[in-house]
């Protein structure tokens, strides 16, 4: 077996959700993980207390590999503030950041917890990892101008390289798909990053819910070592935002270092967006999520 590598994950909410993420992904390829960083996001430095206070269960079973952290804040949709990064408790806020400070392996696998596996991902992942810094499902098409018009997808965002004006057009003149959304980078006008480099596109990124790093390769190149954006930050530009990943995954890529798409959907679940934030809002939905996780643990788990 190869060497093992660490997991991260930042919990908000869903604490049955989170629970079987965890024990499903220690079921498919538990022999390949040493410790899971679980960051629970201090929601309460905010005033808001969303946590269910359940997930002891997950805590306690998985207790010889989990190694437990809360921030101090909570960074909730907050655009990354630069200035604030040489603050180790701002910069620990940031999604996912103490882990990949913390861990001393060559790879990290980040999940969301809201996904279920059901196969050996991280073998996969390392197996096909190659020499890229990221590996999992690349971009986020579904909001996408270059994907609804065919001229990009997830195996074609190192060969799709439009000019400015070319990217300025897709975004005036793209409609949407019916039940699909795009994020209006054009108004009031696109940020001055994309006139100077338009490639990678704005909602490019390696899916954050399955993501394999190397971190023995990206550790150095990413704050505090390096100068490129951490992993989890939001990026605000203009009146929009860059999501979870997204102004890391250009960053690296415009220094060379690429990310690999790979199906993870042979080995884990993970419902098709707008899921994440936007489903700790719709109270029913939420609810409804919780209640399928909790009985999937008690049938399959003996929670």
């Amino acid at each position: 077996m190869s060497k093992k590598i660490d997991v991260i994950i930042s919990v908000c909410g869903k604490p049955w959700q989170t629970t079987l993420a965890l024990l499903s992904l220690d079921r498919a390829c538990g022999g390949r993980i040493d410790r899971i960083y679980f960051i629970e996001e201090n929601t309460r430095s905010m005033g808001y207390d969303i946590q269910s206070g359940q997930y002891d269960y997950v805590l306690e079973r998985l207790k010889h590999k989990i190694v437990y952290f809360q921030p101090k804040q909570w960074n909730y949709c907050f655009g990354v503030e630069y200035d604030k990064l040489g603050d180790t408790d701002y910069r620990h806020s940031v999604r996912y950041q103490y882990g990949w400070e913390m861990s001393d392996k060559d790879h990290v696998l980040i999940i969301h917890n809201d996904a279920v596996f059901h196969g050996d991902v991280v073998g996969a992942l390392l197996e096909n990892i190659g020499d890229a810094v990221a590996i999992g499902h690349v971009g986020q098409c579904w909001y996408c101008p270059a994907a609804f018009t065919g001229r990009c997808g997830s195996e074609r965002h190192l060969d799709y390289r439009p000019g400015f004006s070319e990217l300025l057009d897709l975004y005036k003149k793209t409609v949407a798909p019916e039940g699909s959304l795009m994020r209006a980078y054009h108004l009031p006008r696109m940020h001055a990053m994309f006139q100077d480099q338009p490639w990678p596109l704005p909602e490019c990124r390696v899916n954050e819910w399955c993501a394999l790093i190397d971190l023995k390769t990206a550790r150095k190149m990413t704050a505090p070592h390096g100068r490129v954006t951490p992993f989890g930050a939001i990026v605000g530009v203009g009146k929009q935002i860059l999501d979870v990943g997204c102004q890391w995954f250009r960053e690296m890529h415009l220094r060379g270092k690429v990310a690999k798409h790979f199906d993870i959907y042979e080995y884990m679940h993970h419902d098709v967006p707008p899921t994440g934030q936007p489903t700790l809002l719709d109270k029913a939905r939420y609810r409804d999520m919780e209640e399928q996780a909790f009985h999937r643990l008690k049938d399959e788990y003996g929670l």
